[in-house]
């Protein structure tokens, strides 16, 4: 029969000299296996009963093993724990688990660890409950390993959690925690835990006793200021689809390797995920914290990292190697409805041309950008699927990106009946000028002859302009198997020659230049912000957008060249607000005076909304008009290459801003400090998105009432679409929800039957981030299922709209010279020479720029010319119509010289 040896000893110096009175007893547990049954703690020590595990249990009994406040119990022996009970480290506590074990007891789990602490208290020794695993100390066979609050029973709802006895202190290096159910729960925590993982091992294998599968071995229930240093999240068992590494909701944790050597740091050991059906899974319900990987190795995991509705998430310097298929799709990285995330330096691997690389799901249209990533043997490299991008065309840049031995590059895909303007990646890939770094800079796998299967770029969403170097030696810079009828190339002569070391140089991280240097990039890319907008808003319509489309809105036939002049007067600066209404102006602009108008504007045919508009017309325009405007999808315009510096400058100022909030949210020094100065960052951030972000932030740290007012200025700050109102609502009913749950001191997992409700209809309206913050809450609190969206190539639907597109193109050449004039320029006369494809009742006009009319003739014969005296005209633009029936079929300009 194995012992058990307790040492009482007084005082002991646990913290510090100043703290040794508040150690009252100690407890050591000597190197020795034994199977224990503890009895209640108001039992004699005499009456425990020591020895098999097949012993009886009495029923007034709890089996419990209780630290005491200002109590410390070191465990360096094998300690076994019949089924039901657990060890509880209550405030003040001190649980040591140096080398020692504690297991469950007869091929059985037990509850584990429970330690007490008090959430409104900070990380100390006296209120919080502490634990310290060390030297190899080992967890196992538990339901819960260890759960950072209090387990009340009430007689009908059974076990109940205490968040009023949160924070606990866990302090783990060179643990291990194996085959538990949970290795680690944190709860509800608002200030930064003191807690970390270092160099710690969670192990499943085929001892996994437990009748339910395996949850997370870490779960984050808002906490923030954990770290996981150099640790193992491994699966061991036979089981390939098996485990889970770490959950975090409305939580901010680090994942990181450790530093071997160099400063910066040039060596590392890097942590690992390995052989789990899910690595690292992290949602938001408004949240401003956030998790950052870095230098982990991710192994043969299912699906390896999944942010959803994160802000300022981080993903840098990791080997992300996909593994089997479980169940849906197996992926490295997935974003869902997130942004301002950093992903850089990262290298995706699979090996056998199966997996995806990184799915980007509606991450909206702030600037993001995908950097520096290497993907290699993977079936897809990057899929951006649904809206990434912005009205005004800002969004998701990929670039420097490299990609080898893959079947497809980059995928840009959207699901749904209609595609709004929304769907896709930013417009601008790289941006315009002579500087290595402008350009989008992905290195292209080479694929062989260029196929249907558009390897390099398949983009069936919105128009991109894609910028790439011309002078350089490294060809695969360039895309060579594209879908042409939404891909535009551009490239640029750059100085000096581009190669991928000067065109795509590494980061300089989130604190470059510290706090002043950040602010000062802001500074200089809103600078650069104000000038160019400041530019294209008085070239845009001629620098009045509503006047033009009122004017081209109310025009009347007899002002048809007046309207028309006035808008090529203004091109290629027209808005698609203005084109359109002028597409539905039937009646005054003829399809000849339209073609005219969308060619002068190239951006135009880049429009899926202002082609298909050209079909809604009762007269629409003949195919070969439709080929000369959609001919403009491989020009980009002085005005697109403006807009594309603009997008360069935002993405400049988005990146310096994310850097600066993950500076201020990470202070550890003056957090309270830092805190306000975000606030002011983002008041003064007139935006949409930083309007709820402080919202959200003001509710986090219980100024709900300034939330409030915050969302409630809205809708007279800024103007919402019918979309944006609706989500405004739902956000604003969401945070009302979360608010009341503050004012009575719940968390937000502390939610009732009425709550879950309006949360699950929050849910399903899919009205903004609101339901998705609703879903999140409701996965958190187990309540529904949820497998994210992963869209598949339509190769079918692609090869149509590309042959579409190339067919239409090719009627170009098929243009009618209906109208021809010579000379031109003229001087005293002209002559104006038609044909028709029969005889018929025409009509011949000359206007000038001031739409005037200059001559007019009918005509009978099937084709003629006409002698017209200009010498009376004064010098300038003029512009023959013919018209058949009251219908332009052509119109030509001419020049008049003195």
């Amino acid at each position: 029969m194995k012992k058990i040896v307790f040492f009482l000893l007084f005082p002991l110096w646990l913290y510090s000299q100043s703290d040794e009175n508040l150690i009252k007893s100690f407890v050591f547990v000597k190197p020795d296996s034994l199977c224990l049954r503890i009895l209640h703690p108001s039992k004699e020590p005499e009456n425990m009963r020591r020895g098999e595990c097949n012993v009886d249990r009495g029923s007034n009994f709890d089996g419990d093993i209780i630290v005491t406040s200002g109590s410390k119990m070191i465990v360096e022996g094998e300690i076994g724990f019949v089924e039901g009970s657990k060890l509880i480290v209550e405030r003040g506590g001190y649980l040591v688990i140096d080398g020692g074990t504690l297991s469950g007891c007869c091929n059985k789990m037990w509850k584990g660890i429970e330690q007490w602490g008090t959430a409104s208290a900070t990380q100390n020794p006296v209120d919080q409950g502490w634990v310290e695993i060390i030297n190899g100390g080992t967890i196992e066979n538990a339901l819960v390993g260890i759960k950072t609050c209090k387990i009340s029973v009430d007689p009908t709802e059974g076990e109940v959690v205490d968040l009023n006895y949160t924070g606990g202190i866990v302090q783990a290096s060179e643990a291990v925690f194996r085959n538990n159910r949970f290795a680690v729960i944190f709860y509800d925590y608002s200030s930064s835990s003191a807690s970390y993982f270092d160099d710690c091992d969670f192990v499943l294998n085929d001892n996994y006793i437990c009748e339910d599968d395996p949850g997370y071995f870490v779960r984050l229930n808002s906490m923030h200021g954990i770290d996981f240093t150099y640790c193992r999240f491994l699966n061991e068992s036979s089981n390939n689809c098996y485990g889970k590494g770490i959950y975090g909701f409305n939580s901010g944790f680090r994942v990181e390797g450790k530093c071997v050597s160099g400063s910066p740091c040039t060596d590392w050991d890097n942590g690992e995920f390995t052989n789990l059906n899910r690595g690292i899974y992290a949602t938001s319900g408004g949240t401003s914290y956030f998790p950052e990987i870095a230098h982990t190795e991710f192994t043969g995991n299912h699906r390896s990292v999944f942010f959803s509705a994160m802000k300022l998430g981080s993903i840098k310097n990791c080997t992300i190697t996909t593994g089997p298929m479980c169940a849906g799709g197996s992926y490295g990285v997935y974003l869902d409805r997130s942004t301002g995330y950093t992903i850089e330096e990262n290298v995706f691997y699979q090996g056998n041309d199966a997996g995806i690389g990184m799915v980007i799901n509606k991450s909206g249209g702030a600037p993001n950008q995908i950097y520096r990533n290497e993907f290699d043997g993977l079936k897809f490299g990057i899929i951006a699927q649904n809206n990434n991008r912005a009205i005004d065309g800002t969004g998701l840049e990929l670039k420097c990106n490299t990609y080898d031995n893959m079947y497809w590059d980059k995928l840009v895909l959207w699901d749904g009946p209609v595609m709004s303007q929304e769907m896709g990646i930013a417009e601008s890939q790289g941006s315009p000028g002579s500087n290595p770094e402008n350009m989008a800079g992905n290195l292209f796998d080479d694929h062989g002859t260029p196929d249907d299967d558009y390897d390099d770029i398949l983009n069936e969403a919105n128009q991109v302009i894609y910028y790439y170097p011309q002078n350089t030696t490294d060809s695969d810079v360039e895309p060579v198997d594209y879908t042409q009828s939404t891909v535009t190339l551009d490239w640029e002569n750059v100085d000096p020659e581009w190669s991928f070391e000067n065109g795509c140089p590494p980061s300089e991280g989130s604190g470059g230049g510290g706090r002043d240097g950040m602010l000062g990039k802001i500074a200089g890319a809103e600078q650069k912000i104000d000038s160019t907008e400041n530019l294209l808003n008085v070239l845009i319509d001629g620098g009045n957008t509503e006047a033009t489309q009122t004017e081209v809105d109310n025009s009347m036939p007899p002002e048809t060249m007046r309207v028309y002049n006035d808008l090529m007067n203004k091109s290629p600066y027209l808005s698609d607000t203005v084109v359109s209404t002028a597409i539905e102006k039937e009646d005054v602009l003829p399809g000849a005076m339209i073609r005219d108008i969308m060619v002068a504007n190239p951006s135009t045919a880049k429009s899926e909304a202002l082609m298909n508009k050209l079909d809604e017309r009762w007269d629409p325009l003949p195919e070969y008009m439709k080929a000369q405007i959609l001919a403009g999808r491989s020009i980009v315009s002085i005005r697109e290459e403006t807009e594309s510096h603009l997008a360069a400058f935002k993405m400049e100022k988005a990146k310096a801003f994310n850097s600066l909030a993950r500076y201020y949210l990470n202070d550890t020094v003056n957090p309270e400090a830092s805190i306000d100065s975000l606030a002011v960052l983002l008041e003064n951030e007139n935006s949409l998105t930083s309007k709820y972000r402080l919202a959200m932030m003001s509710l986090e740290h219980g100024a709900w009432g300034e939330g409030l007012s915050i969302l409630n200025a809205i809708p007279s700050q800024f103007e919402l679409s019918a979309a944006e109102s609706e989500a405004h609502t739902k956000i604003t009913a969401y945070y009302t929800l979360l608010s009341g749950l503050k004012q009575q001191g719940k968390s937000i997992l502390e939610v009732d039957s009425v709550h879950i409700t309006a949360l699950a209809e929050m849910e399903t309206s899919k009205a903004g981030m609101a339901s998705v913050y609703a879903r999140n809450v409701l996965l958190a609190l187990e309540t529904i299922g949820y497998d994210e969206p992963i869209l598949m190539p339509d190769l079918l639907k692609s090869s149509t709209r590309q042959f579409e597109y190339e067919e239409l193109i090719s009627k170009v050449s098929e243009v009618p010279e209906a109208i021809r004039v010579k000379p031109s320029p003229a001087r005293d006369y002209t002559i104006i020479e038609y044909e028709l494809e029969i005889e018929n009742d025409a009509l011949i006009e000359v206007y000038d720029v001031a739409g005037n009319l200059k001559y007019s003739k009918n005509v009978m014969n099937k084709q003629d010319q006409l002698t017209v005296d200009t010498q009376t005209w004064k010098a300038g633009i003029y512009v023959v119509s013919l018209k058949i029936n009251g219908k332009l079929i052509e119109s030509v300009k001419f020049m008049v010289i003195d």
